[in-house]
């Protein structure tokens, strides 16, 4: 527990931080990868998780904004995921994540857009096309 809270930690501070002479965050090197490994897009969909419930609290609540603020962040690097170039992430955190974001978007005011609803829906369109490949099943 104390080794997922200290990678989770990392993740933020990564994710927060600006690269040096550049200031765009680090996170944004994945764009040139060539691969995202599973270990880093399981904790990354497992934070995506964790901000989306915490959005959905959040617009319940007039003046708390900062989950919603952090989740988008967040969907900005994941959008420029290329679910080829994923190693498949852990199958669970991948289907939490994608149904904490659907039961945030359903849940979007309706009357106007929110600044949320197309980096939702982009991700969700990223996490549908991971689930789509199949993968081993090691019970057959």
């Amino acid at each position: 527990m104390e080794l997922a809270r200290g990678a989770e930690d990392q993740i933020a501070e990564l994710a927060s931080a600006t690269s040096p002479g550049t200031g765009e965050p680090p996170l944004t090197r994945w764009r040139e990868a060539d691969r995202i490994d599973a270990e880093t897009s399981t904790t990354l969909l497992r934070r995506c998780t964790a901000l989306a419930t915490r959005a959905r609290v959040d617009l319940l609540t007039p003046g708390r904004r900062s989950a919603a603020e952090e989740l988008s962040a967040l969907l900005g690097q994941m959008e420029s995921w290329d679910a080829a170039r994923l190693d498949p992430p852990d199958a669970t955190m991948t289907v939490l994540a994608a149904a904490a974001l659907q039961d945030l978007a359903e849940r979007l005011p309706s009357e106007e857009p929110h600044e949320l609803s197309p980096r939702i829906t982009a991700v969700l369109d990223m996490l549908r096309q991971v689930m789509a490949v199949p993968t081993v099943d090691v019970l057959t």
